[in-house]
């Protein structure tokens, strides 16, 4: 298979390029794909995610304009005042090149800055090359309910199952646009293959998801973000340590663990946050234990998770019904978990949506 930087290279063909990346656009015995394309003159800007192109910015901090003080380039940020470039920002640009790791999640930032250049470079007649990097958590998996919205321009799964070249192919087959698109792999793994499982050295796509396993909790304790209970955030585990100072913990894993989810052992854990929520207060909750990856769903725990800190927290527990509804892309769904329907009763109802959703990727070459 063609892949990799060589094949990065050819494809760009001595073209000037604007760059959209972060931390993870590293090449194996290569370097950061931005250092590398400057040292062989073609780059000629940068275009920042959440997090900023070395991911020294933490969640939700908006990404300024600047120079990139490594590669002496101009930095216009699409996590801020503009969530896509303009067209004007492509003047002196003749080719857009993507290279960003996802989370393998819907309400993950990244795969929305990657579509929204796609639509700029629609808009403004030119290409697009993705160097593209296998979902982490492998592609034969989707999972939670397929909605679009706040996360997403058409309707995707929670976890899902895509690496972004699939998603962006599409995202521009749905949505009809017309652009020239290349999809150069960074690895010859195959798509069902875990990110451990590809030879590829593992870079934090953001500050919070430091390993695979935080990346695979992240689709269940993301929904927490919508809630004052803590995710982990100012821990060394972060979206693995979920709790609160008023939450009981023992009670929690204990209820938790009861019911049985596969793949998941809830142990019950105190942890004390150095920033964000809770920040220097004791908290009561636990850490999420994989047991079986390959078994475990991350979303439907996340609906369990609500129904038990709603019943243990009380009034204590308190919801931001528009951010978890952001989360989810759903208010609908929200209300229903909140009056009180069955956490697996919700999840059964994504089924029909799902196999909907793999009938939509067969239908542009995406065998699920």
């Amino acid at each position: 298979m063609d892949c990799g930087w060589p094949a990065l290279q050819r494809a760009i063909g001595g073209r000037r390029v604007g760059l959209v990346t972060g931390p993870t656009g590293w090449m194996d015995g290569v370097g950061h794909v931005a250092e590398t394309l400057a040292e062989h003159g073609l780059l000629r800007a940068l275009f920042a995610p959440e997090h900023g192109i070395w991911g020294d910015l933490q969640a939700g901090v908006h990404v300024a304009d600047g120079v990139d003080p490594r590669c002496g380039v101009p930095v216009h940020s699409l996590y801020g005042a503009a969530a896509r470039p303009t067209v004007a920002m492509l003047d002196d640009i003749d080719v857009v090149v993507g290279c960003l790791q996802d989370a393998s999640a819907r309400p993950y930032t990244f795969a929305l800055t990657l579509s929204g250049c796609l639509e700029t470079c629609a808009e403004a007649g030119r290409p697009m090359i993705l160097l593209d990097r296998p979902t982490p958590l492998g592609g034969t998996v989707q999972s939670g309910n397929v909605a679009a919205g706040h996360f997403a321009r058409i309707p995707l799964p929670m976890r899902v199952g895509l690496s972004h070249g699939e998603l962006l192919r599409l995202t521009a087959a749905e949505l009809g646009w017309s652009v020239d698109l290349t999809i150069v792999p960074l690895c010859a793994a195959p798509r069902t293959a875990w990110y451990d499982e590809t030879g590829l050295m593992w870079v934090l796509p953001s500050p919070n998801l430091p390993t695979l396993d935080s990346v695979l909790c992240f689709g269940a304790t993301v929904l927490l973000e919508g809630t004052n209970a803590s995710e982990g955030r100012g821990t060394t585990r972060p979206f693995e340590l979920l709790g609160a100072p008023w939450l009981d913990g023992h009670r929690l894993a204990q209820e938790l663990n009861a019911r049985s989810l596969p793949g998941v052992l809830a142990r019950p854990a105190s942890f004390c946050p150095t920033f964000s929520k809770a920040e220097g207060q004791i908290c009561g909750g636990m850490q999420i234990h994989i047991t079986d990856r390959h078994a475990f769903d991350g979303p439907r725990l996340g609906l369990h998770l609500i129904d038990l800190m709603r019943r243990i927290g009380g009034e204590a527990f308190e919801i931001n019904r528009g951010s978890l509804a952001a989360r989810f892309d759903d208010a609908t769904l929200v209300d229903a978990l909140l009056d009180g329907v069955a956490p697996d009763d919700l999840w059964a109802a994504w089924r029909g949506p799902l196999a909907t959703f793999a009938e939509r990727c067969r239908a542009v070459g995406i065998a699920l």
